[in-house]
């Protein structure tokens, strides 16, 4: 029996206020909470797509075991269609969001910024 993977659940992000982090979330990306616990994660998202949201360490963690898992990511990219990215623009703008971009990626087009603890993030949509 093989295995794959069905969608992606969530990503864990570390933030330094949960509250103001879930605030910042629904302002700009329109993310809703959807669970919390306590007293964390705070899980937001639309649809299918969530973040859960963890206090970051004073210190950086990193987990037990051979993995060596410390704490932050990437990047994550959020989807919409060519009238959405033309609107998030618009809307980063309006809220004084800085924002790299458009970039072209030939079969894509993105804009790159982050959030306030600095955890890096695109928008993104396929032509």
């Amino acid at each position: 029996m093989s295995f794959a993977v069905k969608s992606l659940d969530h990503v864990e992000v570390f933030v330094s206020d949960l509250a103001a982090a879930a605030r910042w979330y629904r302002q700009v990306l329109g993310l809703e909470e959807v669970v919390r616990w306590d007293p964390e994660p705070v899980m937001i998202g639309t649809g299918d797509n969530k973040l859960a949201l963890f206090r970051k360490a004073r210190s950086p963690r990193q987990s037990k075991g051979e993995l060596k898992i410390t704490t932050g990511w990437r990047r994550v990219a959020w989807l919409t269609d060519a009238g959405g990215f033309d609107a998030a623009q618009k809307h980063l703008t309006h809220l004084g969001v800085r924002f790299a971009g458009p970039e072209d990626h030939g079969r894509s087009r993105s804009i790159y910024f982050a959030d306030p603890d600095g955890n890096p993030l695109e928008i993104t949509f396929y032509v």
